[in-house]
């Protein structure tokens, strides 16, 4: 059926868009989508899901849609999809789009609309789509070249604001879809590392240093142990992804942030340890890096959190380096070996968190096996 829910952009129909539209009301009853095209050149599919850019035709007003936007899925490997499923990272970025992004006061991108079909029975597909703003008139982090220096600290202003809004469970009570940070779907992790680990020394073993490799032959066994660090913290809502390629950055500096999937109640260092440790390059990062903590946790305070010191604040940070290391192992699931940039992303983080983790001595929070 046309109308049917798409599971790729292949699927996507006029008639589904006019439905689904009308529907979330950006465009009135009165209004059909004419003709739709994917952009091939924007397709992308990661191990997590697949994201393309769509350009609309419109008979009527089309009200508040626009006549260009981003459409995103899940992932169509079963296999995938099957280890995913207990993490419930789909529902939380549907649920967040559709019940919470407007509580942040950071922005994120318009939503057109949201289909969230969920299902108790895993032998039951659940259905997940997207309709959202295009973001790509404005400056896209690079992850690869690293962050600058103002970059950096727009995208810690805003992270600071985001986390104050959320202290201490704030706003989250209506919210049960978010897990906390330590709870089962996290702790997820740990198998998806155990399963990653052997293929991720494969390819990268070789980057890694020898004080490194036993480090991270032992995390998996150590992953609850950190989560339960974060959850030990004050509580905000953790973006739990906050990495140069999910930051946009508009004219006057100010950061736009999507991909919201990992959504956690926990410490907000999680965050914080992630950004600074992999998207900078590592001598900007050790030059900058505390004027950098300091602008986060001053925003903190500026936004109305305060018994929330800078000196625990900054061991919490260290912790949220070591954790930062599952990042790259999970990706090697959706690694494409032959692609320059994906091996210079993944050789860059690799070489930049093993600098962080070590001149902070934040390996001393793995238990060696």
């Amino acid at each position: 059926m046309s109308n049917a829910v798409p599971t790729t952009t292949a699927d996507v129909t006029a008639e589904w868009l006019t439905s689904a539209l009308r529907k979330s009301g950006a465009i009135p009853d009165t209004t059909s989508v004419t003709a739709v095209e994917a952009d091939p050149a924007a397709a992308g599919v990661g191990f997590m899901g697949e994201v393309n850019k769509l350009g609309l035709t419109y008979d009527g007003d089309s009200g508040s849609a626009p006549d260009r936007m981003v459409i995103k899925f899940p992932t169509a490997s079963p296999e995938i999809k099957a280890m995913m499923r207990p993490t419930r990272v789909y529902e939380r970025e549907h649920r967040f789009y559709a019940e919470i992004a407007d509580e942040t006061p950071v922005r994120t991108p318009d939503v057109y609309h949201v289909t969230c079909n969920t299902n108790d029975d895993p032998e039951v597909d659940e259905q997940y789509v997207l309709l959202m703003e295009d973001l790509s008139d404005l400056t896209e982090g690079d992850q690869v070249a690293g962050l600058s220096v103002d970059q950096t600290a727009a995208a810690l202003t805003g992270l600071a604001k985001h986390h104050a809004r959320f202290w201490n469970g704030a706003g989250m009570d209506a919210a049960p879809f978010i897990p906390v940070i330590d709870g089962p779907l996290n702790l997820a992790g740990e198998a998806i590392y155990n399963a990653s680990i052997d293929p991720f020394m494969q390819v990268f073993g070789d980057h890694l240093t020898e004080e490194m490799k036993p480090v991270a032959l032992s995390y998996g066994s150590n992953h609850p142990k950190l989560l339960a660090r974060f959850s030990a913290m004050p509580h905000t809502l953790v973006h739990f992804d906050y990495r140069a390629d999910n930051l946009f950055f508009e004219d006057g500096g100010d950061v736009v942030v999507i991909d919201w999937q990992s959504i956690s109640k926990g410490g907000g260092a999680a965050d914080v340890g992630y950004l600074l440790g992999q998207n900078l390059d590592t001598g900007v990062r050790r030059e900058h890096e505390d004027d950098l903590l300091r602008t986060y946790h001053s925003t903190l305070e500026a936004n109305g959190v305060s018994g929330y010191e800078f000196d625990q604040f900054f061991q919490d940070y260290r912790v949220g380096l070591m954790y930062g290391w599952v990042i790259p192992v999970f990706a090697v699931g959706s690694l494409d070996a032959s692609s320059e940039r994906a091996m210079q992303l993944w050789t860059s983080v690799i070489e930049r968190v093993q600098d962080a983790i070590f001149q902070h001595g934040a390996q001393e929070f793995i238990e060696l096996a």
